[in-house]
């Protein structure tokens, strides 16, 4: 059994691999909280591993964390995932490989043997990447902007406005507050860039192009969006499982 971790600036979200199948998983949120504490409510339960193969943007603090408890917990050093010019029929568009993040190396390889085509491939968390990968497995290239909550939190830090500390909520097109407002204003921005960007797209491909949107706030997103969208959670860990594969 090899155990698969997601590892994001916000959150870690996990997949149990046997025979090059995805089976139990799970996430949880990290940031501000024990890891310890985390990784044992989540995993100590498990069988023990015989690989763990992680994608990580999260930094070498939580790398060192993460691999503590793991060697603790089941003697298991985990395989920190990089990404490289091509792997699993993938070919890197960066010049410099290890400049594109590994959570979107594994997203566009999840993409790649889960939607065979021309694919958008959107993850919004807290940043939201965009990539586009052509039907031959050629990363074109991509783009990044803010996550939803990184531009709550710039505008209500640098304006006067004031948080009524109530919980996020679905958007709605016009709000009766100033946190709900700017929730939707985060919302909507962020489904029309994707909206925006995917239209763009689609016209340099003739209109062949299919979207398929993962992470933290794909299903908030994904309401507001007119353009056809998959939703898939599990798009990074369908990557790793590939990659796993060649480790």
């Amino acid at each position: 059994m090899k155990l698969l971790l997601d590892v994001g600036n916000t959150s870690i979200k996990w997949g149990v691999c046997e025979a090059q199948t995805l089976g139990e998983s799970g996430s949880f949120m990290h940031r501000g909280s024990d890891m310890h504490m985390l990784a044992e409510q989540s995993w100590s339960g498990l069988p023990t591993p015989e690989h763990v193969y992680v994608s990580s943007v999260a930094g070498e603090h939580m790398q060192q964390q993460l691999s503590g408890w793991l060697r603790t917990q089941w003697d298991v050093a985990p395989v920190y995932i990089e990404t490289t010019a091509a792997a699993c029929g993938v070919s890197n568009a960066y010049p410099l490989p290890q400049a594109l993040g590994v959570d979107r190396w594994a997203a566009l390889i999840g993409a790649h043997h889960s939607m065979p085509g021309t694919t958008c491939i959107v993850d919004c968390g807290t940043a939201i990447t965009i990539d586009l990968l052509d039907a031959g497995g050629r990363h074109r290239g991509g783009m990044i902007l803010p996550g939803v909550g990184m531009l709550q939190q710039v505008l209500l830090e640098n304006t006067a406005m004031g948080s009524e500390n109530r919980p996020p909520e679905l958007a709605g097109l016009l709000s009766a507050g100033t946190e709900e407002a700017v929730n939707s204003g985060a919302l909507y921005m962020a489904a029309a860039t994707i909206d925006r960007v995917a239209a763009d797209m689609a016209a340099e491909q003739d209109g062949r192009l299919q979207l398929v949107i993962t992470g933290g706030d794909a299903g908030r997103i994904q309401t507001l969006l007119t353009c056809s969208a998959r939703h898939d959670p599990e798009l990074v860990l369908k990557g790793l499982v590939m990659l796993a594969g060649e480790n």
